[in-house]
């Protein structure tokens, strides 16, 4: 498995007031440094998606994948890094989600390992966390499909793909 991981970062921050929300400070850095931390030795590479206008997240990861003129929200982001990039699969990570648990992506990791064709995604109770995920590139196509339909929800997506909040132990699918 060839995995690379992706900090979505293209979001508005309307709830914030705006701004860059990953580039906050948390213990004296900017908080998306904490979560790029955490994902260098796990991924081949990180990259971050956002806006061309976000010009403070250059060279805090390998790379950078500007949002597209259609970008609406982070389904358009992750399907222009699995037709971009080359890996097999795709670490997901929202940008203010910095104190991820170490564990937790070893845990998302060996799942992907194990089920190589499955989308994991992290469940936290009764809660899905939909941009906490790991996309085998092969799902590209799914996910076009799904986002010509004019949908733009990530839960909508993975519904589509059989997975959904409705039991605890419901992390992938085949």
């Amino acid at each position: 498995m060839k995995l690379d991981a992706l900090i979505l970062a293209g979001g508005e921050s309307r709830r914030m007031g705006g701004g860059e929300k990953g580039l906050l400070p948390l213990a004296g850095r900017p908080m998306i440094c904490h979560l790029i931390e955490r994902l260098r030795g796990r991924v081949g590479h990180v990259w971050i998606g956002c806006r061309s206008e976000q010009r403070g997240y250059r060279d805090l990861a390998d790379g950078i994948l500007e949002d597209a003129g259609d970008s609406t929200g982070p389904l358009s982001g992750i399907s222009r890094a699995l037709g971009a990039l080359d890996c097999s699969h795709l670490l997901i990570m929202p940008c203010d989600t910095p104190l991820v648990s170490p564990v937790s992506l070893d845990r998302m990791i060996a799942l992907a390992q194990a089920h190589p064709d499955s989308l994991v995604v992290v469940q936290d109770g009764d809660y899905l966390q939909t941009l906490h995920l790991i996309v085998p590139v092969a799902k590209a196509a799914s996910l076009e499909a799904f986002r010509e339909t004019g949908r733009r929800a990530v839960r909508g997506w993975l519904e589509a793909e059989g997975i959904s909040s409705a039991g605890a132990t419901v992390r992938r699918s085949s």
